[in-house]
């Protein structure tokens, strides 16, 4: 099996997926989700779809937390988004980047939780705002 559709396969098995901050700080805690609507479930399978897996750990402990649950309640899986580009899962040796992160940001924003969307924003306008970015060199420049 290609490690980049493992995940899929599990999200095909799931019933529910409990969705909550990693840092417990999100307002309301955890939401559950309902995966028992096939056009649900594909609208998750399809945010979370992983384009590769580069060999690359984002060193911080992540932002959302997805708990997957089969029909009895057995955890299938627990993936956690991280910066909205990469999700970590302990089936892989390396954090996965995603096809599109923002379909899974907007995801998240439609169940409740809009903080993470929110926060990948404001990280890009920083971004354009407070950096230039020399390709040729490699280097960042901060903009005064």
């Amino acid at each position: 099996m290609d490690k980049t559709t493992a995940l899929d396969n599990v999200l095909q098995q799931a019933h529910v997926v409990q969705v909550g901050s990693v840092n417990g700080a999100g307002a309301g805690g955890e939401i559950p989700v309902d995966l028992s609507d096939p056009a649900e479930s594909a609208r998750l399978r399809m945010a979370m779809a992983v384009e590769l897996l580069p060999g690359f750990r984002c060193m911080c402990l992540g932002d959302v937390r997805f708990e997957m649950f089969d029909r009895s309640g057995d955890r299938l899986a627990a993936v956690v988004l991280h910066h909205g580009v990469t999700l970590r899962w302990g089936q892989w040796e390396s954090d996965a980047v995603l096809v599109d992160g923002r379909l899974l940001l907007a995801w998240l924003d439609g169940h409740g939780m809009p903080g993470p969307m929110r926060q990948f924003e404001a990280g890009r306008l920083i971004l354009q705002c407070d950096f230039v970015i020399y390709p040729v060199e490699g280097l960042a420049s901060r903009r005064w």
